[in-house]
């Protein structure tokens, strides 16, 4: 398999990945917007349980495809945080929250596991084709410690399919190798996001090269500082 043995690093590189974004930022959109991507992201926010005034974050929300579902659940009434790495991405969303007339968003350029997110949990976060973040347990880790306990967590993205389906391999090949900067853990992505929930529920689409995979964070221990005890 090409990819699996390719020159793409064997981490997350971020700054190749700024670089990619910055450069595709105009043009995103038409690239990456197809039904099948866009029906598991709506199956994804699903597994979100949102209510009205909810607070979510969109992680690596790039040019904000997923805000008008997100904000179809949470109103106006809610908030929604999106951050990515690329301002060029960010650019683009700003333009989508301006055309929508929502008050609620709130944009943040960092690195996601440099970002900072205030100290209110979070009610939820949806991961949507964040590859990169994912493999990146700081990041991981960021991400679950904002949520509040028993808050969800979902992602969707692109993966190996079994081994046997060589030609679907190879379109998975071709159209990851633009967006990704490594294919490392590419046969299971959302492993680590896994291991730090419970309830964990994940699925296969398009004969097994796409995931959704949802889950809750666990309750948190409440310390009593001056008796040591939870």
């Amino acid at each position: 398999m090409g990819c699996r043995t390719s020159s793409v690093s064997p981490g997350p590189d971020p700054g190749r990945a700024r670089a990619t974004y910055q450069r595709e930022a105009t043009r995103y959109d038409r690239r990456i917007t197809v039904r099948g991507i866009e029906a598991l992201q709506r199956r994804a926010i699903a597994r979100l349980e949102l209510s009205a005034g909810d607070r979510v974050l969109d992680v690596a929300c790039g040019t904000g495809l997923a805000f008008p579902e997100l904000q179809a659940r949470i109103g106006p009434s809610g908030e929604l945080v999106g951050v990515d790495l690329s301002d060029a991405m960010l650019a683009r969303a700003a333009e989508r929250v301006r055309e929508h007339g929502w008050e609620n968003v709130r944009l943040v350029e960092a690195r996601v596991e440099e970002a900072e997110l205030g100290d209110e949990p979070f009610d939820a976060a949806l991961f949507s084709f964040t590859h990169d973040v994912l493999q990146s347990d700081a990041a991981v880790e960021a991400v679950v410690g904002a949520v509040r306990g028993g808050g969800r967590i979902a992602a969707t993205g692109i993966q190996w399919a079994p081994g046997w389906r060589v030609p679907v391999n190879a379109a998975v090949c071709l159209g990851a190798r633009r967006w990704v900067t490594t294919f490392d853990g590419f046969d299971r992505p959302f492993r680590r996001l896994e291991e730090r929930l419970e309830d964990v529920r994940a699925e296969r689409a398009w004969l097994g090269s796409m995931y959704v995979v949802s889950g809750r964070v666990r309750a948190r221990q409440i310390v009593d500082h001056a008796t040591n005890e939870v």
